[in-house]
């Protein structure tokens, strides 16, 4: 009887070790197909992301070289103040070229879509994550100067622009009263000054930056 119990014993600790062993096989198979599932929907993210910043680097290098020619442009007319009314800097002034209005407006909803569905946990990179997470407040900052510039142009340039020039510029009085102006002078400075504070913040703030290190982050490891 004893050696009966003892093989009973036995053979209920093997039939105990084989269902142990066949429930952490199974849970190790479970988990690594969570995880296999887990990396698909992380690189399914990260191409998402990855493909809207090369767009996104486009879109800022156009915007970066376009206030430079404008701030370039500017500069070369404050140059030639004070105009006088017959002075020959009025024509001078008339040709350079025309200030191009441009604000930046990357795509983000990759992002969003990864922050705001609880998505981050699925990428693995720490630094990846913060570069993802601060980028919303990074624009904004990126955007105040350009919404400053904006307003200046709509609520002071404009409207002035509107009372005191000939939009068809076939009045010529009009133009030299309007050149020869001290107000004009200060619009002008002051728009210079509204887009050089935006090269300020693409020379100084991080906005650069977090673009290139999300494009760097974001890339297929076999490219």
């Amino acid at each position: 009887m004893e050696n009966k119990t003892g093989k009973y014993l036995k053979y209920a600790i093997g039939e105990i070790a084989l269902v142990v062993i066949g429930i952490l096989i199974a849970l190790s198979i479970n988990n690594w197909n969570d995880n296999r599932k887990n990396r698909i929907s992380e690189r399914e993210l990260l191409d998402n992301i990855h493909r809207d910043f090369v767009q996104n680097k486009i879109q800022f290098d156009t915007v970066k070289a376009i206030n430079y020619q404008n701030l370039a442009t500017l500069n070369s007319k404050i140059a030639l103040f004070p105009i006088e009314r017959d002075s020959a800097k009025i024509v001078a002034f008339q040709s350079y070229p025309p200030i191009q209005g441009i604000s930046y407006n990357p795509y983000s909803s990759s992002i969003k879509s990864v922050i705001y569905s609880n998505s981050l946990e699925l990428i693995q990179d720490e630094e990846l994550r913060k570069y993802l997470v601060s980028w919303e407040d990074v624009l904004l900052d990126y955007q105040e100067e350009e919404i400053a510039l904006f307003k200046f142009n709509n609520e002071q340039l404009e409207p002035y622009w509107l009372e005191n020039a000939d939009l068809l510029d076939r009045d010529q009085e009009m133009i030299k009263d309007l050149l020869s102006s001290i107000k004009t002078q200060n619009m002008v400075v002051a728009r210079r000054n509204r887009i050089n504070s935006i090269i300020k913040a693409i020379e100084e703030e991080p906005i650069e930056d977090h673009i290139n290190e999300i494009i760097r982050l974001t890339q297929p490891k076999d490219q």
